[in-house]
């Protein structure tokens, strides 16, 4: 038994492109620094004292940041190529992140987190149009995969260092978040620098790339509208159960951090295992949609997650239900998309999670000021089965997508 482990975890690293490996490097330097986002709702109600609805507010120009910059990003990549984009989008979102963190007044903290966002999501369509290219219609899952586990293992250390800078300095996070930033820039500069994206891009085009717009999928947009819910919900791992683990847990910045820690964790360790065993075993919808049940169990659960023991057990659903649902997520993408378009495919993509951004953390800060974290956790809950369902009946409707 023993002697089969090495054996899989080599074949589910295996057959991977250079590039790929490299594009995963970067994420992990840049994920590394995830720390301001991770404890902004702690840093904006705790330190700078803003109302819950404030808080709300920020993080919905989040929100709306990436909203902007993936939208632009998606447009330019298919135009410049992927290299330009990212790297420019390291340095500036590394430079305003350092700016943001000597920021104090409302008004210009909420115009410092948008343009940090906008310029930071950019990288999101450019590096997942570079996967794209750099991997054959056999290796996509698992070259998504390698990417979410180095901005996993990013994540592992990021929120775990923060929370102990944040005791100490808030404004420490912003510097480290930013240098980070500068450093993954510097790895595109110095390892991709040889790799003409332009040409690259023209080398993967045939007569045959004339798929229509994203915009005109109907099957895509539908997705993306499903994929829109279970990020709503899912962000709340990110924008509000900090939150709740501090005002109505009583967990400290560390334990917060370590809590986090563990998601970042546990899909470093199985998701590329879980990938390679499970992929072409049933379809990319099916996966999505066991996925947002899980998540649905999780916040099913939540009212009676009051001690440590569950609020691990709501860990590990939260957890398995991205490594179930978000690698099929941007394959199935990928699979709509070709060389001329996916730019614009994975723009779009990303545009759902961008506007979940938004809507996430202003919904939620709403619901909770009026009615409290119970009435959030059930909503979220609907959300999550709602996409169960939708994701069944696009599966079931076969004769529009590919497996």
């Amino acid at each position: 038994m023993t002697a089969t482990i090495p054996t899989l975890f080599k074949n589910s690293f295996g057959g991977l492109a250079r590039a790929v490996w490299i594009l995963a490097g970067v994420q992990f330097i840049n994920r590394c620094g995830s720390m301001v986002l991770i404890f902004m709702t702690v840093y904006g109600k705790h330190h700078l004292h803003f109302s819950v609805q404030q808080v709300g507010v920020v993080m919905g120009l989040f929100g709306i940041g990436s909203l902007t910059g993936v939208y632009i990003s998606g447009k330019l990549v298919d135009k410049l190529g992927y290299y330009a984009i990212m790297l420019w989008s390291l340095v500036l979102s590394g430079l305003l992140l350092i700016l943001l963190g000597q920021l104090h007044q409302f008004l210009a903290v909420c115009v410092g987190t948008f343009f940090v966002s906008a310029c930071g999501e950019a990288f999101r369509p450019a590096n997942m149009a570079a996967i794209g290219i750099y991997s054959s219609p056999e290796t996509q899952t698992r070259s998504v995969s390698l990417n979410r586990l180095a901005i996993n293992v990013g994540f592992t250390i990021g929120p775990a260092v923060g929370g102990f800078l944040a005791s100490y300095n808030y404004e420490l996070l912003f510097w480290v978040d930013g240098l980070t930033c500068l450093a993954a820039a510097l790895s595109v500069k110095l390892f991709l620098k040889s790799r003409n994206s332009k040409e690259t891009i023209k080398a993967n085009l045939t007569v045959e790339t004339t798929k229509e717009s994203p915009y005109k999928d109907k099957v895509f947009l539908f997705f993306c509208l499903a994929n829109v819910a279970y990020a709503i919900a899912f962000f709340q791992l990110i924008f509000i159960l900090p939150l709740f683990y501090k005002d109505v847990q009583g967990l400290s910045e560390q334990h917060i951090g370590g809590l986090l820690a563990m998601n970042g964790i546990l899909v470093a360790a199985i998701e590329m295992v879980l990938i390679y065993k499970i992929e072409g075993r049933w379809t990319k919808l099916n996966y999505i949609s066991l996925g947002a049940f899980i998540l649905f169990l999780n916040y099913i659960f939540m009212p009676f997650f009051n001690s440590t023991f569950w609020l691990i057990i709501g860990m590990l659903l939260i957890t398995f239900s991205e490594m179930f649902a978000m690698p099929f997520m941007s394959s199935f993408m990928m699979q709509r998309s070709n060389a001329s378009n996916r730019g614009q495919y994975s723009s779009l993509y990303s545009m759902s999670w961008s506007l979940a951004q938004i809507v996430s953390p202003l919904l939620a800060s709403q619901i909770i000021a009026h009615f409290g974290y119970n009435y959030l956790w059930m909503l979220m809950a609907a959300l999550c089965l709602a996409v169960t369902i939708a994701m069944r009946v696009m599966n079931q409707r076969s004769e529009l997508v590919k497996s």
